[in-house]
């Protein structure tokens, strides 16, 4: 299937490790010239993936959670054709261990960064009148999960925003999706395991097969099956896809919907 995105200018943010990489490097693949951005070794692992994919890929560090270093991103960037926007998970608690401070730090990393990104490239998506705006968030945005309060809290903030959106730009050809992982290996769903493992007073391993079964498939995600179903959402094959929100998650919600 030629998903049309050889000719294409992506940004995936958080693109140096986990779910951002393996988005970064799938596009690659395609052709894309892609430009990746994170806090920090953009720049080292943008060349690592350029290498192994024989494509055009740049690093740009920029903490997204500033307002001044997505103008910076922009600046040096231009215009794309399709942004992946992706963070880090907010801290970890129950409500009670949770301060003010953490709610405003998470806002920022979630939701400010979200808004800043799309006000800085949706302008260039209009004029050209094609466009591809995708946001990974979470299969809690369904399902709340444990101990993620903010993460359940915020990233369904997202979905809304994503929505509204799909509908006021529809008409310039530009499309506006989420991507809603399940329990997928990475350097954060290892955090969350050891943290689990220390609460629970359990082995790491026991909490890793405890995750696994709460899907139908029994078995952990990997970053390259989440960048797939992103990789089409941002191809021409996938203009008739608009204000949703795709769950990746081996059949963890159980909501028929």
């Amino acid at each position: 299937m030629d998903l049309k995105l050889s000719d294409k200018r992506v940004l995936v943010c958080g693109g140096t490790r986990g779910i951002g990489r393996a988005i970064a490097e799938e596009l690659s693949k395609e052709g894309s010239t892609v430009f990746i951005v994170a806090r920090h070794q953009s720049k080292e692992i943008a060349k690592q993936i350029a290498t192994q994919c024989s494509a055009k890929v740049f690093g740009f560090d920029a903490d997204l959670s500033k307002a001044e270093d997505i103008q910076q991103v922009k600046k040096a960037v231009g215009q794309v054709d399709v942004l992946i926007i992706n963070s880090g998970g907010p801290k970890v608690g129950d409500f009670f261990e949770l301060r003010d401070e953490d709610w405003y730090l998470a806002f920022d990393l979630l939701i400010m960064s979200t808004v800043r990104l799309i006000n800085a490239f949706l302008p260039d998506m209009i004029e050209r009148k094609w466009g591809r705006v995708i946001a990974i968030t979470s299969v809690s945005v369904f399902e709340p999960l444990p101990r993620l309060l903010l993460s359940n809290s915020l990233r369904m903030a997202i979905a809304g925003l994503m929505k509204s959106l799909s509908r006021e730009y529809a008409r310039y050809n530009i499309t506006f999706n989420c991507v809603a992982p399940g329990y997928t290996m990475t350097e954060r769903l290892e955090h969350l395991i050891k943290e689990a493992a220390t609460r629970m007073q359990k082995s790491e391993e026991e909490v890793m097969k405890q995750m696994a079964e709460e899907n139908d498939v029994k078995r952990l995600g990997k970053p390259e099956e989440i960048a797939a179903a992103v990789v089409f959402l941002a191809s021409e094959r996938a203009s008739y896809i608009t204000g949703t929100t795709l769950k990746v998650d081996g059949g963890f919600v159980r909501a028929s919907l």
